[in-house]
């Protein structure tokens, strides 16, 4: 059906997204108008709290594992639409930034995982200022790779 593997990807990434836009629309509250994004980037233990209270903890919990999901989505998706892209490429600085990108699409994740992590330790109550200050910085700077 698919001949190449970027289609494969695209579809995995855009299945995943929706999962996550679906199962995440439970979070969206007035209290966190973006949801998950609210706890990504929540880096006092009172917004943590206003948030935690609010949700029903399981539902944050299995967002976050169908995150774990969408990572692999995202950065199998990215990192061959930046090879892709690199390959058609003459120019060598042009290929270069192509494989740049791709690698970038990597550490993305691996910074969406360590996020995740840490906010799977956040729902415990597990956390402290400087737990949420790295979560956040974490997130910022994958949203910023991404």
């Amino acid at each position: 059906m698919f001949k190449q593997p970027i289609y494969i990807a695209a579809l995995f990434c855009i299945l995943m997204m929706t999962a996550m836009r679906w199962q995440g629309a439970v979070l969206i509250t007035p209290d966190s108008p973006r949801a998950i994004v609210d706890l990504e980037l929540a880096n006092q233990p009172e917004r943590v709290q206003t948030i935690l209270h609010v949700w029903n903890i399981k539902d944050v919990r299995l967002n976050i594992q169908i995150d774990f999901l969408f990572i692999v989505a995202y950065v199998f998706f990215l990192a061959l639409a930046a090879e892709g892209m690199a390959s058609k490429w003459a120019n060598s600085k042009m290929q270069f930034l192509g494989w740049l990108m791709a690698r970038m699409a990597l550490v993305a994740g691996v910074l969406d995982i360590a996020e995740n992590l840490l906010m799977l330790q956040t729902i415990d109550q597990h956390y402290s200022p400087l737990s949420l200050s790295l979560t956040r910085n974490i997130a910022l700077i994958k949203f910023s790779l991404v």
